[in-house]
This record gives C-alpha cells, structure tokens and sequence, in this order.
C-alpha cells in the first residue's frame, strides 16, 4: 500500500507545482495523509507533530537565483534535535527533501520559493509534510510571510563618501581612515543582489500542517551533575570583562574539556572559522564587508577579558553578511578537570550593526537569548560526532538577568553546558552526524 500512497503524493504533488496553488497544495497533501491514515500505510505512527513547530535545518545542495531552476531538487538535513515534553521527538541528521518552486526578479530584487515536502525518519520511510521557511541563519535576505526569500536591493553605488566618513571616523585611527579611501576606490564593482546559497546555510522552517511521526522515544534522562563537577563550575567567573572600559560584558556559559587541536578541529568539522586579531587590517577588512555588504569569515571580535586575560580562542559562523553572526570567545583554564584541558567560553550572537553613542563607534547588537547560542554550539558540535558527552550544571547564585557591553540586556537560565570532546577525530568533510542525542553519559570521572 505504501508505494501505491507514494506514488499518489509525488503525482499530486507535481500537480499542485504545475497549478502553483498553494491552496490546493495544502488540499493535496491532507488528502494524502488522510489516505494514508486510513488505508493503515502508517503503523506505528502514532504520534503527531503540531503546526508551528520550528525545524532547524542545513542545505546539503546549492541553491540560487541565477542557476537554479523550477523542479530542480534540494537537499538538507535536521541540524538541532525536537523535544516535546522532555521526549525525543526528532533526532538531528534527519534528511529532509524539498523542490525549488519557482525564481523570480521583482523591482530588481531576486527571489526564491522553497517547498520542503519529505523528512526522512530513521528508518528510511520519507514521511510527506508542509513546512514553510521563516527565516535564513544569518542572511542579508528578508523571508515573506509566505516562505518566499527575497534579496536585497542591488547595490547601484557605494555609500556617499559623508556616510563612509562618518564609519571611519568612529575608529579615531588615522591609518584606518587612509586605508579605508584606497579600499573605496577599489570597490567599484555593482552588486546584483543575487541570491546564493551554498551547502551549509541554514535555515528554519515551521511546519504549516501537523506531520504524523513514529512514537517517540522514552523521556530524555536527566542527569545531574556530580558535586566535584558543580563546585568546579560554581567556582569559574561568572562574567567577561570590555579591554577597553572595563566593565562586565558577556556571560560565561560553555565548558569545553579537550585539548588544543581536538577544540580547533571540533568547530572547523562543524563549519565554524577562527577569527583574526584585532588590528588595522582586520579592521579595514572588517569596515569593507560591512559597508560592501559582504560577509568576513575571520572577522576579528571586540576585545573581552577573562581575570584580565584575553581570549586564547575564538571561532564564529557567518552566512553571507559581517551584520550577523554567531561568536565565541575561549580562554584556556589553569585548572584542568580530571587531567582534561578545560576551556572556559562566552558565546554570543550578533544580529545587527548598531552606532554605540557611548562609545561613539559602530558595534554588534546581541540576542539577548544567550541561552539559544549555547545550545546552537551543543548543537553543532554534537552533530559532527566530536562530542563525547554534555552535562548540563546549574549555577542558583548567578542572576537570571544581565547587561552586557553597549547596555545589551541578556537573559538565561544560569546553566554552563559542559562538552567532553572525543579523543578520536573525525576526518575533515566527512563527519559521523549524530543521529540521536548524546546523553549525559558517564560522568564519573568528574566525581
């Protein structure tokens, strides 16, 4: 029965391309699941996602405004897993398939429709859904209530030399003011504003109409930290402190136990690049992705100290734009835990340029849900198959509510996540994704 169903969803769904109806998509893929539902197709499936629930997802095909055309497949997968009610509901690796809808150009803004219309479960069986794009990770591109992604508007000329003026002005450095003049003349090129999105880019859908998936798994365990472990975290600072003001900036909020290399190794397998140091160079580059509207992938971060140290590591992740980003700061720990190098991190992310009045010079704006970087690091790291266990360790006398550097409000739930790396290192482009979550293990060897 269930190739008979399959056949029926794929030829209706082609139907439903053809007509460009979305209504009577959504009509064709109800009356598939009904079928479905009735004709006993779906044993076991007893369990039903609601519409709303968010997916995070990663291309694994390239998709563009110029190349792509309509019916042309694409690919991604699951990157973050989905619980409800402390249950397992869907693990990260799922495959999920999706079609190119259709590419057009309106008011010289390119632009792209998406249909995500199969996840793929552990068994093989490619489960029909309707889900929607909300949004694109990091993206100088805007979604539609639709789902459709619309690019920005070409660039016809670079800014008035007043608005360059005034960026650079705002580093008070000469040599970066007669830099920058040679960088203006340089970026004589018009942007397009095409759209092009490379395997990697990530994105969230939501699902418009509930997706029927097999029973979960029992309830996540819970475990909690041994006290040699608690002690040690209570006893790490809680803030990161601005070089240049001296005032207490980002929360402390990962705990990475590995060496050196297996740190490096863990974000680079996980997509992530190491940011240069602060100097005229990189800020030069810096100024010229941002104004071109470009992304840096080793854009240097602001100073931040730890106990009056800098930082001994810092990666982040960038899509197509230097505005957003996801960041983290690392500083090698003196204390090592149980023989393991620690590594004590800050990680934040930054959604917009903003002028800082204060400081009188342009700065990133953060989410203040610091707790959503967290996890999208676990998240990341867990996905490569480099992460041996994470054990979540509450700290109940850290509050619950900060400001950070440029007055950003912050808000968590106080946790650090501690992440034990794998000793064993997977290969470069070839990572074993983790296709259940990891849990807490076995955290003897903290006690």
């Amino acid at each position: 029965m269930w190739p008979l169903t399959k056949w029926f969803f794929v030829r209706t769904d082609r139907w439903a391309y053809t007509v460009k109806s979305r209504e009577r998509e959504l009509l064709t893929r109800t009356v598939v699941l009904l079928t479905l539902a009735l004709s006993g197709a779906l044993p076991g499936r007893a369990f039903e996602l609601p519409a709303g629930t968010r997916l995070s997802i990663r291309l694994t095909t390239r998709v563009s405004s110029k190349a792509s055309r309509p019916g042309e497949k694409v690919g991604a997968m699951l990157i973050a897993p989905v619980e409800m009610a402390g249950r397992l509901v869907l693990p990260a690796g799922n495959p999920i398939r999706g079609t190119v809808l259709d590419v057009k150009k309106q008011g010289g803004r390119a632009s792209l429709s998406l249909d995500f219309s199969e996840l793929v479960d552990a068994d093989g069986v490619a489960l029909p859904m309707d889900a929607r794009i909300t949004s694109i990770e990091d993206s100088r591109e805007s979604v539609t209530e639709e789902g459709r992604i619309v690019g920005f508007k070409p660039m016809r000329r670079l800014p008035s030399p007043f608005a360059a003026f005034v960026m650079v002005i705002a580093d008070v450095n000469p040599v970066v003011i007669g830099a920058w003049a040679v960088g203006r003349l340089i970026l004589r090129h018009v942007q397009r504003g095409a759209i092009d999105y490379a395997p990697g880019v990530e994105m969230t859908l939501a699902l418009e109409a509930p997706l029927e998936i097999a029973e979960p798994a029992a309830v996540v365990p819970s475990l909690g930290a041994p006290p040699t472990l608690s002690a040690f975290v209570e006893a790490l600072p809680y803030r990161t402190q601005s070089a240049k003001h001296h005032t207490d900036s980002d929360v402390t909020n990962l705990l990475f136990v590995g060496s050196h290399e297996q740190v490096a190794h863990a974000f680079a397998v996980a997509g992530w690049t190491e940011a240069r140091s602060l100097g005229v160079r990189a800020r030069l580059r810096g100024l010229v992705a941002l104004v071109s509207r470009r992304p840096y992938h080793a854009a240097a971060v602001s100073r931040q100290e730890l106990e009056s140290r800098p930082p001994d590591l810092v990666f982040q992740k960038q899509n197509n734009t230097l505005a957003k980003r996801h960041h983290v700061r690392l500083w090698r720990y003196p204390d090592d835990l149980d023989g393991g190098t620690v590594w004590v991190g800050a990680a934040t992310h930054d959604v917009a340029i903003v002028f800082d009045r204060k400081q009188k010079a342009f700065t990133h704006r953060i989410d203040p849900r610091i707790d959503l970087e967290r996890e999208k690091i676990v998240n990341d790291l867990q996905l490569t198959g480099q992460v041996a266990a994470v054990v979540w360790v509450d700290r109940n006398d850290a509050p619950l509510l900060a400001d950070g550097e440029g007055d950003d409000p912050m808000e968590t739930d106080r946790r650090m996540a501690v992440v034990e790396l794998r000793k064993e290192m997977a290969a470069f482009g070839a990572p074993e994704p983790t296709t259940v979550p990891r849990p807490p293990g076995d955290t003897s060897r903290y006690e």
